[in-house]
């Protein structure tokens, strides 16, 4: 039996952003589930049956900080293991890559850096995870 692509949490409140993203995704091979603000995504997490592969959340939310988002994520006890999380802002605060670093992201990337560098982020993330052997 071929085991189900990896999923993608996809945390971003700008449709078009959104929208965007997860056909790059998809396009990808990748499942995606998105949401548009944290307290749905934070809902969705803590069902037991919900463990994505990879977690992708913006820094700035309609309902809260994404860095204070990812910062529970990553401290609770019943996450996804090995599920890493990668940040992503449009904003210049030369301070957020290390934040979203020191909060539990493994990557930040500025949202208006090209496709490419968010696909090849994206498969290393995955690949360092536990769902290597879908990309291989």
């Amino acid at each position: 039996m071929t085991p189900a692509p990896p999923l993608v949490m996809l945390l971003e409140d700008d449709p078009d952003t959104s929208s965007l993203y997860q056909n790059v995704l998809r396009r990808e091979g990748l499942r995606v589930v998105r949401f548009d603000t944290g307290h749905k995504a934070s809902n969705w997490l803590a069902e037991p049956e919900n463990r994505p592969d990879l977690m992708i959340i913006d820094v700035r939310l309609p309902d809260g900080s994404g860095v204070e988002i990812c910062r529970r994520i990553c401290q609770a006890a019943d996450r996804a293991p090995g599920a890493p999380v990668l940040m992503l802002s449009a904003h210049t605060d030369p301070r957020l890559p290390e934040l979203c670093k020191q909060a539990g992201a493994r990557e930040f990337l500025d949202k208006l850096v090209d496709l490419d560098q968010f696909r090849r982020t994206v498969h290393q993330l995955l690949s360092a995870g536990e769902r290597a052997e879908f990309l291989a």
